[in-house]
């Protein structure tokens, strides 16, 4: 039986989350180890696009990623539909708060005429966007921001173009100024009273801020009895990246119910069913079922939608807002490394004159695990004190230098008996100090402007080096960006290699720390990353960047305006490429 090779290409595209169901499609690594983009029979090396343009910082825009997925998508829906005997239409909007920047939504126009893809739309500024398209076609727009008389006039002029348009109700003050404009469909906006898990979990139940009580809309409809004849949809919506398929099973059957109950009380028009956009991205492709790796497929959540609603009768038209799923893989950030400082103090061996340690590890984890212990209660005991520029000298060394042997000393211990693997990884202290970082690598970019959700709710997105993918990591690092702000890091990186490795390969090559383990699935405090040589440049990219970060960037420290690499292709499938540089090249 050959033995694991200590590191190869294809378990760098494991640990980097790489082998993805969507990005996986278009992204992957060459035989010199960089990171790729496919275009048909081509390939273009990111690195190269960095380099030609002379970016320290880029967004790398690759449209067809978006076309792969709402094609996804709609033939996941036709062939289920299929099996199940469903005749309800399918009808996908998308939300356009998810990404409402031009050239996304005239992506998602092109794309989307296939497939007759509409659009969701929750204020003016939107809908004056999507002006642009008024007369290029027709589609399904779907309102469902604060009505005002602006809004409606605007609305009533995609109505005449021939779109079908629908307004969302959520309070009597919408009902007020829809009373003025009897030729608007309606869609009715009920609170889900169940409560999903996730971020956004208080998207849903009474107190939630979308939609209408039953008890608000059971009195309403006394009052405007117009309500039951002009209203054709049930909208309710969970919350955003709903990562458990069972709370997705919850929503469905709380809007099924919805349906035949507002049917039998006279809501007779109702056809259309639109659950929300719940559906969430897999930021990391591991099926957890956890915030950044929900537990179900695009194949398992329409198969589930289907289920619930074919013994409805008739079948409903079933709509799918899903804008996360559909633009986050787009767009990916790409910055150079401009720093490399070390975590704390800079480690090298003590030894006498010699050239023996004056540190001697104990060579059992219970021995090693006293050594921590002691140097807890060193930090313990000066705590609060005052030190002289010797003392804060000689203490910042014995507590590194304790750490980084240990390290040391653990990876010998391991190596020579890997079962003892289990073990470190059980006991929280020994599996910190495996996986905790020892560099920290400053990057050309603002998290507030690039990818400001990793801030604002601390969403997961994918690290990668863009070069050197077939070389083993050296270190862990976290990555600081150029803002003052404490916030402006990233330090959480999820391994989940699943094929068998050597035990060589389970530790970086510089700092001993753990990269992975096969078929164990690891939270790591660093990324693994590698040490560039004298005047290279290494770059590393966030992926799946393309949902929400868009519109929600910052001017933190006045750091904006990354150049664009917009990628497309022709009506022969080649690439397109063009370069939007927003004036300036580089944020140092």
């Amino acid at each position: 039986m050959l033995k694991p090779p200590e590191w190869s290409i294809e378990i760098s595209k494991q640990l980097y989350g790489l082998e993805h169901s969507i990005r996986g499609e278009y992204l992957t690594v060459d035989d010199t180890g960089a990171l790729v983009l496919k275009v048909g029979n081509e390939s273009i090396r990111i690195i190269d696009l960095m380099k030609k343009h002379s970016f320290e910082t880029a967004y790398i825009r690759f449209l067809p990623a978006i076309k792969n997925t709402m094609k996804k998508v709609f033939e996941t829906f036709k062939t289920l539909s299929q099996v199940h005997g469903y005749t309800g239409k399918f009808q996908p909007v998308f939300p356009m708060k998810v990404n409402p920047i031009p050239l996304v939504i005239d992506a998602i126009w092109r794309y989307g005429e296939e497939f007759n893809w509409g659009f969701n739309s929750g204020s003016l500024g939107e809908l004056k966007l999507l002006q642009r398209y008024l007369n290029k076609g027709s589609r399904l727009l779907i309102y469902d921001g604060v009505v005002s008389d602006n809004v409606l006039k605007l609305l009533m002029d995609f109505g005449k173009a021939g779109w079908h348009v629908i307004v969302d109700v959520e309070s009597e003050h919408d009902l007020q100024v829809l009373s003025k404009y009897a030729d608007i469909h309606v869609g009715i906006r009920v609170k889900p009273f169940y409560k999903p898990g996730g971020k956004w979990s208080h998207s849903a139940g009474l107190e939630g801020k979308f939609g209408l009580t039953i008890n608000t809309l059971l009195k309403l409809v006394k009052e405007y009895k117009w309500l039951s004849e002009r209203a054709i949809l049930i909208h309710i919506h969970g919350g955003s990246q709903i990562y458990e398929l069972k709370h997705i099973g919850a929503i469905f059957d709380e809007a099924r119910a919805l349906l035949n109950d507002l049917r039998s009380i006279g809501f007779e028009n109702i056809s259309i069913i639109d659950t929300g956009g719940g559906m969430a991205y897999p930021y990391h492709d591991s099926r957890k079922g956890t915030p950044e790796s929900p537990n179900y497929s695009i194949v398992d959540y329409l198969n589930l939608l289907i289920r619930k609603f074919k013994d409805v009768n008739p079948h409903p038209t079933l709509v799918f807002e899903g804008g996360r799923y559909i633009v986050a893989s787009h767009r990916i950030v790409v910055a150079k490394v401009v720093d490399i400082r070390p975590y704390s103090t800079e480690y090298k061996p003590f030894e006498t004159g010699n050239g023996e340690r004056l540190i001697e590890i104990p060579d059992s984890l219970d021995g090693i695990k006293k050594i921590l212990q002691h140097t807890r209660d060193i930090q313990s005991k000066i705590k609060g004190k005052t030190l002289t520029l010797s003392e804060r000298e000689k203490v910042e060394d014995i507590i590194t230098h304790y750490r980084e042997e240990i390290i040391v000393k653990l990876a010998e211990i391991i190596r020579s008996n890997p079962s003892l693997i289990e073990k470190v990884t059980n006991d929280p202290l020994l599996y910190k100090i495996l996986t905790s970082p020892s560099r920290r690598f400053i990057v050309n970019i603002s998290l507030f402007a690039d990818i400001p959700d990793s801030v604002l709710v601390n969403q997961y997105f994918q690290v990668t080096p863009v070069q050197k993918l077939n070389e083993k990591p050296d270190v862990l690092a976290v990555i600081g960006d150029l803002t003052c702000d404490s916030m402006g890091e990233l330090r959480e990186f999820i391994s989940d290699v699943e094929m068998e490795t050597s035990v060589d390969s389970w530790f970086n090559r510089m700092d001993f720390r753990i990269s992975h383990l096969p078929k164990k699935y690891l939270k790591l405090g660093g990324i693994p990353l590698h040490l560039p040589g004298k005047d290279e440049d290494y770059y590393l990219a966030f992926l799946d960047t393309g949902a929400y970060q868009d519109p929600l960037a910052m001017k933190h420290n006045l750091i904006y305006g990354a150049p664009e690499i917009i990628i497309d292709v022709n009506g022969s499938g080649k690439p397109v490429i063009r370069i939007l540089k927003h004036g300036r090249k580089s944020y140092l």
